[in-house]
């Protein structure tokens, strides 16, 4: 009896050390998919934080967001990824069928704005866009202050834009300069020439890197891109459009069907999680979407109060004809290109 006890016991104690080293494997192999539009760098430290945070890897996969969109509705049937993270309002309004509810623990620290109501994305960090200047390339008196400068055709090839249909912000810019200039066949016209004078780049990235190795003279791009590069010492400078601004939300949202459900809950939250948002700040100067946070002591930004805004534009005044807009957009690169 006693050769059968301990026998008993050590066979138990084998079975429970098998089940708790599984137990930690599974732990271990806990991961989520992140399509992500944002710069490899937050990128980056998202996923490093995220992991310290939880002991959750994420696999961060970088593309702008029309190109992560068209994987998306490729996998529609059999999803890959768990998250669609930086990408536009406008954009995640337009795609809502692609992603399924999940209240954030932090849905009441976000404007109501900047959140969807029926908890399919939320609000993460706020846009604003800027035009970025080479300094040994133009002097401060000679580069542009104003949209309407953009359309002078002394700019032709000489302004780094990326491709609206590849970029969410791009396409804001694109709807922005149109609504100022009147929304008719007219305005259409003078958006020729602002194309005209563009260079298109494939990803958003891709400006502010061409305009600070001298490639082309200015680019349009977002507010925290450009000050990431002058609190990093190059040679550029930083205009805030005279006529005025549009505060662009992004956001995040469950991939409708995400293999790693709870995994992306925890990211989705941790997107807004204070110490995160307070890193980010400091790390890559974005604006936080919580209301709660103030970053005035943490970085030489302005506050939104300072900035002009221009008026009657509503971004999401523009998603039902998205595709439309888009569509004739392209025709006239094709034509003029």
């Amino acid at each position: 009896m006693g050769r059968k006890l301990i026998y008993a016991t050590v066979v138990i104690l084998m079975l429970a050390a098998i089940g708790g080293f599984s137990a930690t494997q599974a732990t271990a192999a806990e991961e989520v998919n992140v399509y992500s539009s944002n710069m490899q760098a937050l990128n980056e430290l998202a996923a490093s934080e995220f992991q310290k945070a939880t002991g959750i890897k994420a696999n961060m996969v970088y593309s702008g967001s029309g190109v992560a969109l068209k994987r998306m509705r490729a996998e529609k049937e059999n999803p890959q990824g768990d998250i669609f993270w930086g990408i536009s309002k406008v954009v995640l309004m337009s795609n809502v069928d692609l992603l399924e509810p999940y209240k954030s623990k932090y849905f009441d620290l976000i404007l109501p704005e900047f959140r969807d109501p029926q908890y399919r994305w939320i609000g993460t960090n706020l846009q604003l866009l800027v035009f970025m200047y080479n300094k040994d390339l133009l002097k401060a008196a000679e580069a542009p202050n104003k949209w309407s400068d953009l359309l002078d055709p002394k700019w032709k090839n000489k302004i780094a834009f990326p491709n609206p249909a590849n970029s969410s912000f791009a396409y804001t810019t694109f709807t922005m300069m149109l609504h100022q200039l009147g929304k008719n066949e007219a305005a259409w016209k003078q958006m020729e020439n602002f194309l005209a004078n563009t260079q298109l780049t494939e990803q958003s990235s891709m400006v502010p890197t061409s305009v600070e190795k001298g490639e082309f003279p200015m680019g349009i791009t977002q507010e925290y891109v450009a000050t990431r590069y002058l609190a990093g010492g190059a040679k550029v400078g930083v205009i805030y459009p005279e006529e005025g601004n549009c505060i662009q939300a992004e956001g995040v949202g469950i991939i409708k069907g995400a293999k790693h459900r709870s995994a992306a809950e925890k990211f989705m939250d941790f997107c807004n999680d204070k110490s995160f948002r307070e890193l980010v700040i400091k790390d890559q100067f974005r604006r936080p979407a919580r209301k709660d946070l103030d970053f005035s002591k943490i970085v030489p930004m302005p506050p939104i109060s300072k900035i002009k805004l221009l008026p009657g534009y509503v971004d999401t005044d523009y998603i039902q004809d998205r595709d439309k807009i888009l569509a004739r957009i392209k025709d006239i690169i094709l034509r003029i290109k």
